[in-house]
């Protein structure tokens, strides 16, 4: 079994370097950090101390690694697995990334070193082998919101496309007639997923590519602002009546907050639609459009199935499960059919 001395051999740095590197102490030089975290990846290093709480008893901890804690979703998640796993006696130590993959990184190791029981990801953007790696530890692991190659893991995620493409025809069949698509992040599954159903839907309704538009951007409420200003700034949207299908609901509540500060018109003008249906979006002015994805149960299914990962963790004794949710369109005050002479 490989060792911390190895790993400090390797880097050429003290056993007490690695310690800290591992432990995420900002008092370690970048090149030194940088030549551990190279030791630690060719040699495969895990601390001792987990083999042997694994051996000995659990931890009744749970690893979350979560893309963006400010994000609503992802608020309103967490607070469901908490919640499933809290009922169990089990606890919960949460690792906000930012989509950062080094971040990520960092966070999976040192929740290794505080011996979790198992690891909840929701849209990282760690590589696929990366992840893989790690569960051929015989570490349970559930992945949210992303495909992954790994028949070592569960996975859980709704269907975005089939919930982009539903709000993309709410749109056409709205007769608005230019449509704009404000994008997540490119580094984000679901968000690639959204902008391949936007342009689909709109191909299979004989949209032309001079009336529709994709900008891209976050998962954040300033940034559907920021977008649709742009936007605004270099198109010629008098006259136009224009549909829009944020990235999400965060998105959509920024880019409507820009319109009514221009007093400009939704749904008559704009139509607006998100996607996750948080709880403010029937509260919004209008209230929002959305597509409506189970977070609650969401929350839920992967919290059982994680724990019963844990309570099954021998080989054999355990199917891997690939879950699919479907989703919702809900019609609401953001957009409107329009109708003209």
């Amino acid at each position: 079994m490989v060792s911390i001395n190895d790993v400090a051999a390797k880097a050429n740095v003290s056993i007490s370097t690695v310690s800290r590197v591992m432990n995420q102490n900002a008092n370690v030089s970048k090149e030194k950090e940088k030549a551990v975290l190279e030791a630690v990846e060719e040699l495969d290093y895990i601390p001792n101390g987990l083999a042997r709480g694994l051996v000995t008893k659990n931890t009744n901890s749970v690893g979350i690694l979560i893309a963006d804690i400010a994000n609503m979703y992802y608020a309103s998640l967490v607070k469901s697995i908490e919640k499933t796993l809290n009922q169990q006696g089990y606890y919960t130590i949460i690792g906000n990334t930012e989509w950062d993959k080094k971040r990520e990184e960092h966070y999976l190791r040192y929740l290794m070193q505080k011996q979790v029981d198992g690891f909840i990801l929701a849209s990282t953007v760690l590589d696929d082998k990366y992840i893989d790696k790690f569960s051929k530890k015989g570490i349970p692991m559930v992945v949210l919101d992303r495909e992954i190659e790994s028949d070592l893991i569960d996975k859980i995620r709704i269907n975005d496309y089939n919930g982009a493409y539903q709000a993309t025809t709410h749109l056409v069949e709205s007769n608005y007639d230019f449509f704009l698509h404000i994008a997540g992040p490119k580094k984000a599954a679901t968000a690639l997923d959204r902008s391949k159903a936007f342009v689909d839907a709109l191909k299979e309704n004989n949209i032309s590519a001079e009336n529709y538009k994709i900008l891209a951007g976050s998962f954040r409420e300033e940034s559907g602002a920021q977008k649709i200003a742009d936007f605004l700034a270099d198109f010629d949207y008098k006259g136009r009546r224009i549909g829009i299908f944020a990235a999400n609901d965060a998105a959509a509540f920024g880019i409507m907050k820009e319109l009514k500060e221009r007093q400009l018109s939704v749904p008559e003008q704009f139509g607006v639609i998100g996607f996750d249906d948080v709880n403010f979006s029937r509260y919004a002015d209008p209230p929002l459009t959305t597509i409506s994805r189970p977070i609650k149960e969401i929350g839920e299914i992967t919290a059982s199935i994680l724990m019963e990962r844990i309570e099954n963790s021998n080989e054999g004794k355990y199917l891997k499960k690939n879950i699919t949710l479907k989703v919702d369109l809900i019609k609401r005050g953001s957009t409107a059919k329009l109708n003209f002479n």
